[in-house]
């Protein structure tokens, strides 16, 4: 740690320090008083204690310690939080890069291992933790280029948009550099109110700087250089290379003879020294992005944001409370318990017991409005309540009163406090039954397989599933509506037979009230109990087996309409790649297919 960035939070809660001396100055006030009451030599026999004053000099040590650790605590010492490179780890460098991923046939070489583009992808993954809040975009190209994803700063939403980003985008082979540089360029936003930066992640291949395609490249790249863009590159590749597979495992032949794809370091390194930019070959380890991003983009000139409005701390209160609390109870409870510190103890044991019946009270008292169904109340007061019990009775309320945006942010914060796969598998439950009632069906399918995971004999779930996958399936068959699809609850939408279909999903009706797990205070639920509640009550006997059988069937009809309802973004980004390139039509230049 550089003890020299240590920061206090609320500075002037170290005049606290000064409280022994205010009681020091106070006292001396007073003994000055005292000892006017009697001649001087007659003081010994008429105050008490008058001869302490060095008997108890360590005393008055420990509390002069002990108040200066007080005060430093409370004054909020911190520290931030560093990174490895000894930079804010949150400190915000306004700039924005556009990424450029190379998806073309000769990305599947595998001289680099596993292969170039899932070496490429990996690469990009890594670089994310060293991100200093940069604005990312993506593009794929490989005959022609296609924006993927714009300027952002969600880097999760990137981890998505690397897996979409693939050949099958692309209708035409090659390698169109200077399409995904013009596009970029494009891309970037017309006013210049940050640094602006293309990183080129290709396997820079030799015979992509050659002919009318090469000659391409160097006129955007002077376009880069009037513009201010500097443009990085990371090779992913080797300059020996390697033959490149096809989807039938076969190696690319090019008028008989194998293709080799090998890297161009010094054509591609011109290239990005010419924007001001730096090639850099990948590397095992964080060498390549030292290279390029810690002793490069990161070194770009860009709004950095103060450190106040973005910085993590690490929060040292408690290195300061702990040994005021120690040096507090030495002092004042010495060796052994004394008769005077009874009362104190008897008080302080009241006070908590007082506060644990509180807190029984306020549970009782929630779990009663509930029963009588004073919602509203019972929400109130479950909300003044902490932790996983009262997340899920502040949930039910809210499901109760039809308010399902509320009821999941509570159900998703029990899932959080969730201790065990019990609770998490309520939590699910309750959560996946106000998805529905809110309409989003695939969150509520999603939420129902998670129950399964936990339990996969909770019939309720497997229901509710299928009741999902069949709403899933209604919106995604075109010319239907609900009332035509949906008239029973049947094998048609794998719900409970016989069941109308306008019933909401099953365990959270007003019916199941007294079967509820989610709102009998924990006190009255035995071990036993709590087992039965997980499940609705078994089905006759003489049922059973036919219950049984067509849950199994609805169960696995919902998994074939979950899958037939599940996205495919793959033909959405190639038609929008195709409208755009429609749309911005440019004269193809003659390249090789790979």
């Amino acid at each position: 740690m550089n003890w020299t960035q240590l920061q206090w939070t609320h500075s002037w809660w170290a005049l606290l320090a000064l409280q022994p001396l205010l009681m020091a100055l106070l006292l001396k006030l007073r003994r000055n008083q005292v000892l006017h009451y009697a001649d001087a030599h007659l003081l010994a026999w008429a105050v008490r204690g008058n001869q302490r004053d060095g008997q108890d000099r360590w005393g008055s040590l420990l509390n002069y310690a002990a108040w200066i650790l007080l005060a430093c605590a409370a004054a909020g010492p911190r520290l931030p939080l560093e990174s490895g490179r000894g930079l804010p780890a949150l400190q915000l460098h306004e700039m924005d890069i556009m990424v450029l991923l190379d998806v073309s046939p000769s990305m599947q070489a595998r001289d680099i291992s596993p292969q170039r583009l899932q070496r490429a992808k990996l690469e990009l993954m890594d670089l994310l933790p060293r991100l200093h809040g940069e604005r990312l975009g993506l593009i794929a190209f490989s005959g022609s280029a296609g924006m993927i994803m714009p300027l952002s700063r969600d880097y999760a939403a990137l981890r998505y948009y690397l897996n979409i980003a693939q050949a099958s985008l692309f209708d035409t082979p090659g390698t169109a550099i200077a399409s995904a540089l013009e596009l970029a360029m494009r891309k970037f936003p017309q006013q210049k109110s940050s640094s602006r930066a293309i990183l080129l992640l290709s396997d820079a291949e030799s015979s992509a700087l050659s002919g009318p395609s090469g000659a391409a490249v160097w006129q955007v790249a002077d376009k880069l250089k009037q513009a201010g863009i500097r443009l990085y590159i990371l090779g992913v590749g080797t300059e020996a290379g390697s033959t490149i597979l096809q989807a039938n495992g076969y190696p690319l032949v090019n008028e008989g003879v194998d293709v080799v794809s090998s890297l161009d370091s010094s054509g591609f390194g011109a290239v990005a020294e010419k924007t001001g930019g730096k090639f850099v070959t990948v590397q095992d380890g964080d060498g390549d992005w030292r290279a390029l991003y810690d002793n490069g983009l990161l070194n770009l000139p860009g709004g950095k944001q103060a450190a106040e409005n973005v910085q993590a701390w690490h929060e040292l209160y408690a290195n300061f409370l702990l040994p005021a609390l120690l040096l507090f109870g030495y002092k004042y409870f010495p060796y052994r318990l004394k008769k005077s510190h009874i009362p104190v103890l008897t008080v302080l044991a009241f006070v908590v017991m007082a506060g644990m019946h509180q807190a029984e009270a306020a549970e009782a008292d929630a779990y009663a409005a509930y029963q009588n169904h004073n919602l509203a109340l019972a929400q109130t007061l479950y909300g003044d309540l902490a932790g996983y019990a009262a997340r899920m009775g502040e949930g039910a309320a809210a499901y109760r009163r039809k308010d399902y945006p509320y009821a999941i942010r509570q159900f998703s914060n029990a899932l959080l406090q969730a201790r065990d796969a019990g609770q998490r598998e309520q939590a699910l439950f309750n959560l996946g039954n106000s998805y529905f009632m809110a309409g989003a069906y695939r969150a509520a399918a999603d939420a129902f397989w998670g129950v399964l995971k936990y339990a996969p004999d909770n019939r309720n779930a497997r229901a509710n599933l299928a009741l999902a996958a069949g709403k899933l399936a209604e919106m995604n068959r075109p010319g239907k509506n609900a009332q035509g699809i949906l008239g029973h609850r049947g094998r048609e939408t794998g719900g409970a037979l016989g069941d109308d279909a306008e019933d909401q999903p099953l365990s959270m009706d007003p019916a199941d009230e007294k079967k509820s797990k989610l709102l009998r205070p924990a006190s009255e639920l035995d071990a036993a109990e709590k087992a039965r509640l997980r499940s609705r009550e078994k089905p006759a006997a003489s049922t059973a087996v036919a219950t049984t059988a067509d849950g199994d069937i609805a169960y696995r009809a919902a998994l074939k309409k979950l899958e037939l309802a599940a996205d495919n973004p793959l033909p959405l980004y190639k038609s929008l790649i195709k409208l755009e390139a429609e749309r911005d039509y440019a004269p193809q230049v003659e390249m090789l297919p790979w």
